[in-house]
């Protein structure tokens, strides 16, 4: 994908999913990437619930997956694990692709089931407790069954991409030459530590947490060549979580990956791209 519409969706598994989930819409043209909107799920999906915006985990869940659904030449990153370690997968879940992980994490009653099958299923030992997929130590990301982000991999599974799966070419299990939405996994701290950028510390209330926020922008415009309007870059200072800002990460992500996807579709783990 050379230039086209791209989207970046900072992700949570919370009961309130609607209120921490974020997604900045952008387009990639000629080498450069232009924010075009940024806003909190309830309100950048609300055409998409079957019934009246909601900040309630599942109907926010059924929205994101419309929206992509309804976006057939997008493409979009996720900051949510999209698979489990290898050795999970065939041990603790008899799973000989990453359909039949989806397939398999979508059995599992809730977040906490998903988590405690990741560990007992490859024996439960001390050392197999939280296990690592290659692209989550390569980039300094965490678990997928860790309790810290378990949530977000159950119900990023569960919720948005086994309700795509059948129209998305989510890599790099699928060949794109099918068509349909490009959906991708994400880190935004690993987008930041490839840009050479604030990893830590802009998330909070103080003014240093804001400047970093500022820098952050700052370095997206020359490193990754990034256009955000002034009526957004007050959005992504404002959010002083910085999941607005993660969205734009995620956005950025996709950006720089474009047309360069790889395609594995033996991988059971796959692969976060920064």
């Amino acid at each position: 994908m050379t230039s086209g519409v791209v989207y970046g969706v900072d992700f949570s598994g919370a009961s309130r999913a609607g209120e921490n989930i974020w997604v900045t819409e952008a387009v990639a043209e000629h080498g450069a990437l232009t924010v075009r909107d940024c806003g909190r799920a309830d309100d950048f999906l609300a055409d998409y619930y079957d019934s009246d915006p909601s900040t309630d985990r599942g109907p926010t869940l059924a929205a994101l997956a419309a929206f992509v659904r309804a976006h057939p030449d997008a493409a979009f990153g996720f900051d949510f694990p999209f698979s489990v370690p290898g050795r999970v997968a065939a041990e603790a879940f008899g799973a000989d692709s990453w359909r039949a992980v989806v397939a398999a994490v979508a059995d599992c009653e809730d977040a906490d089931a998903f988590a405690e099958a990741c560990v007992e299923g490859v024996g439960g030992d001390a050392d197999d407790t939280y296990l690592k997929r290659d692209t989550d130590r390569e980039h300094g990301a965490f678990s997928p069954s860790h309790f810290f982000v378990q949530h977000q991999t159950y119900h990023g599974i569960t919720g948005v991409l086994a309700a795509v799966a059948d129209v998305a070419r989510v890599v790099p299990f699928d060949a794109l030459g099918d068509g349909g939405p490009v959906v991708a996994e994400t880190y935004p701290a690993g987008v930041l530590d490839a840009l050479g950028l604030h990893r830590e510390g802009y998330k909070g209330t103080d003014d240093d947490h804001r400047t970093r926020r500022r820098q952050n922008l700052d370095g997206l415009a020359e490193a990754a060549s990034v256009t955000v309007p002034d009526r957004l870059r007050e959005t992504y200072l404002d959010d002083h979580e910085g999941d607005a800002l993660d969205s734009l990460l995620a956005a950025v992500a996709v950006f720089r990956n474009r047309g360069d996807w790889g395609h594995d579709p033996e991988s059971l783990a796959g692969r976060i791209y920064v």
